[in-house]
Parts: structure tokens; C-alpha cells; sequence
């Protein structure tokens, strides 16, 4: 590899989504399947230096197991220049669809890890509730907010929670859990599986309401006082 020291490079940051069946992969084997599918697609990945050359390559925070994600991220630094629709065109060839790149775009070399930037992570919880008035959802919308969000344990690493309804009865709890500490907010970092546990638990007292559907919906930074996501900040 010491013929590319000297070679700047190119970082180019993608978005992907990794569903169905390949949701219960561990963030290793998802390493391994990304970094194997740019080898394969001919794009030429800078190394580090040193006596273990490793590949430039930088994902966001590890998924929970058996959750559905649309909003994995990776930053990469190439040794050629390539268009963003090139380079999603032949990583994507090299994938299934179960696992696929959505969005590419060329950032600044020196710009921070996405490892390290991620301030919020955005999970969707969908509830069956199929078999409720309007005003059991109601009830159960307003405890939510007011139990959850507000007294329960887990209030302090919980950013924003969000409740709705559809027309089908489908109750949508968008949940924006901090992934690092702010020392200005004094807050903690949300735990998933903790999470779910107690929601589990907690929603046993409305017996007709069930969990159906669990996804990490997308991930933000704080910039500017405001949440943007990975792509909105380059």
C-alpha cells in the first residue's frame, strides 16, 4: 500500500438500507458485505498506512438486531474520481434487495466521521390497534407522551417522541433517541433493547394494542441548532 501515501483521495458518503432477512446480520457481517461489494464492483478503496493496512471505510452506529433500517451510512475514500451515479450503479450491482446503496454523494476529505457526527437516531414503531375507538388511541397517545417521553426512565436519552394515527387504526411512535452525551443537556444515550423491554411491557395494560413493525427510520446531526441528516450537512 505505499503507493498510495501519497494519494489524497476522494470520500465519498452513501446511504443504504439493509431489510427482511438481513436485518438480523450482525454490524460485522454488514462490514464485511459492504467492504467485499466495492472490491467487487472495481472501486479502489485508499488504505491506511502501517504495519496492518486497513480499508478507509466508516459506518454510522451499529443497528439492533431484527430491526429493519433504511438509514445505514458510509463514508469511503477512494483513489479515483467517479461519479455518484456511477459508483451506486456498481456497488449496487454487487448487492441484493434485500441490501441496497440509495443515495451517494462526494463530500469534503476532511470532513468528520459519520461515527463520530451522529448526534440522533429515529426509530418508528408501528402498534396494531385495530380493534380500538378513537378515544382509547387518544387515551393511549396522550399516556405516551406524558408517561414516556416525560417520566419514564428513559426520558433523559429520549430527544423527541412523536405519536400519530392512521385511518387504519396503525398508531406510529417516532422515537429520537441521543446516541452520544451532551454535557449542555445533560442527557444519556438511548439503549434499544432496554427500550423495548419496557415498551413491551408497558403496553400490556391496553391488551388490543400490539407492536407490528420496528425500523431505524434515519439519523441526524445537530448543526446549526437544528437536526439535518447525513446528506443535508455536505
Amino acid at each position: 500500500m505505499k503507493n498510495q501515501e501519497n494519494a489524497a483521495g476522494f470520500k465519498i458518503r452513501f446511504k443504504f438500507y439493509k431489510k427482511d432477512e438481513y436485518k438480523y446480520l450482525s454490524h460485522l457481517n454488514i462490514v464485511n458485505i459492504i467492504t467485499r461489494a466495492l472490491r467487487r464492483a472495481g472501486i479502489k478503496t485508499k488504505y491506511s498506512c502501517g504495519y496492518r493496512p486497513k480499508p478507509k471505510i466508516n459506518f454510522s452506529n451499529p443497528t439492533p438486531l431484527g430491526v429493519d433500517s433504511f438509514a445505514e451510512y458510509c463514508d469511503v475514500v477512494i483513489l479515483e474520481d467517479i461519479e455518484e451515479c456511477e459508483f451506486l450503479s456498481a456497488v449496487n450491482l454487487e448487492l441484493v434487495p434485500q441490501m441496497m446503496a440509495t443515495r451517494a454523494k462526494k463530500i469534503d476529505i476532511k470532513s468528520a466521521s459519520i461515527s463520530s457526527d451522529i448526534s440522533v437516531c429515529l426509530y418508528c414503531f408501528e402498534l396494531d390497534a385495530a380493534s380500538s375507538t378513537v378515544n382509547f388511541i387518544n387515551e393511549f397517545t396522550e399516556s405516551v407522551k406524558n408517561n414516556i417521553k416525560s417520566k419514564s426512565d428513559f426520558s433523559s436519552s429520549i430527544f423527541d417522541m412523536m405519536v400519530k394515527t392512521s385511518n387504519e387504526n396503525i398508531i406510529f411512535v417516532k422515537l429520537y433517541g441521543y446516541v452520544k452525551i451532551f454535557k449542555n443537556l445533560n442527557n444519556e444515550i438511548f439503549k434499544f433493547n432496554n427500550f423495548l423491554e419496557f415498551f413491551q411491557n408497558w403496553i400490556k395494560k391496553y391488551n388490543i394494542i400490539n407492536i407490528s413493525y420496528i425500523k431505524k427510520e434515519e439519523i441526524y446531526i445537530f448543526k446549526d441548532n437544528t437536526l439535518k441528516t447525513p446528506m443535508e450537512i455536505i
